[in-house]
């Protein structure tokens, strides 16, 4: 055990020293009003149900099952017939936010509207193409989930495209369409039905992204916080078998280790998986805000010692505290050292 926290320690104290330069404090703070209010009542929650280091249900979630659904293995003629391109509408909560840090984001942000048929939903898909983008190259790509949020992080990370910090890589932003309950909404893809919002970023929206731009199917990564982190951690442990290996690459940011889709939650999912495989090929980067409750820090340090422990074959696991951000803050510092970490010059 000791060897373990020693290990977790050095993990981060070495991110730290690497990435901690690239961490902006002041961009942390440009759009953490949007944030707030969608991801400080899962951190309460956390705060408020993890006892022991481990998550209670009963304190938070009754049992909520999903009713079994068949998958298409590929999009539907339907779905692909409901897709919709054009530039970011103006009509966006947070466009004018956007446009005031980077007029030209107005260009060069897409907006993707894309029908799912086994969630029977919309989703309003946001993408921006680098500096220069070159359809005979191929691209690593990024892709975040609560996407309503992400806007901003379009031109913050794409500045660092052009700084030279970073090498050109795909940003995609997945959310909803204006007026949705977002946190309504947002509980039932990376909750209660974490399994179809997967197959829909998989079977779908993927494929259909590759087919029409210049993507790097090797190279791709998978961001999500909060309730997102732990979706993460779910799309983590069913790269096997839903995820089709996807993704290289996982950021997740704060994962909400006291939520429950039915009558599982993280521990069971990658109890699962460790049952099927020991190998996990993925490079993976966890944060926390180092002012989030101490029980809701423990659980996390807990649940990634437990992992550290697996030994796991292919897995590159890095763990950090982010100092003085909060559940609400820590998403900006932590994308930035993510696209540091995988594509960083």
């Amino acid at each position: 055990m000791k060897k373990r926290i020693v290990n977790l320690m050095v993990v981060t104290l070495v991110v730290t020293i690497i990435s901690g330069c690239g961490t902006d404090r002041s961009a942390s703070a440009n759009t953490t009003v949007s944030v707030d209010t969608a991801v400080s009542a899962d951190a309460t929650a956390s705060a408020d149900v993890v006892q022991n280091n481990r998550p209670d249900r009963t304190a938070a979630f009754a049992p909520e099952i999903v009713e079994e659904k068949d998958y298409a293995e590929e999009i539907l003629q339907e779905e692909l017939d409901s897709i919709s391109v054009g530039k970011l509408s103006p009509d966006h909560e947070f466009y004018e936010e956007v446009v005031t840090m980077d007029p030209e984001c107005a260009e060069y942000i897409n907006e993707i509207s894309i029908y799912d048929k086994e969630i029977d939903d919309t989703f309003v898909v946001h993408i921006s193409l680098p500096p220069n983008y070159n359809e005979d190259t191929q691209y690593p790509m990024l892709v975040m989930t609560d996407g309503v949020w992400r806007l901003s992080d379009h031109p913050q990370l794409r500045s660092m495209m052009v700084n030279g910090e970073i090498e050109d890589i795909i940003l995609v932003s997945i959310g909803y369409p204006n007026g949705y309950d977002y946190r309504t909404i947002r509980e039932r893809d990376l909750v209660k039905d974490p399994t179809s919002y997967l197959h829909f970023i998989v079977d779908n929206l993927i494929p259909y992204l590759e087919d029409n731009y210049s993507i790097s199917p090797d190279n791709m990564t998978l961001a999500g916080h909060s309730y997102g982190g732990y979706w993460a951690y779910y799309a983590l442990f069913h790269s096997d078998t839903i995820g089709k290996n996807t993704f290289a690459n996982y950021y997740i940011g704060s994962p909400s280790l006291q939520a429950y889709t039915g009558t599982q939650n993280l521990y069971s999912f990658e109890e699962e998986y460790y049952e099927r495989s020991q190998t996990l090929q993925a490079n993976v980067y966890v944060t926390v805000g180092g002012e989030e409750s101490a029980p809701f820090i423990t659980a996390i340090e807990d649940f990634d010692e437990l992992i550290y422990s697996r030994n796991y074959a292919g897995l590159s696991l890095t763990y950090e505290v982010i100092p003085d951000n909060t559940h609400d803050t820590v998403f900006k510092p932590s994308i930035r050292n993510t696209v540091l970490m995988f594509y960083g010059k």
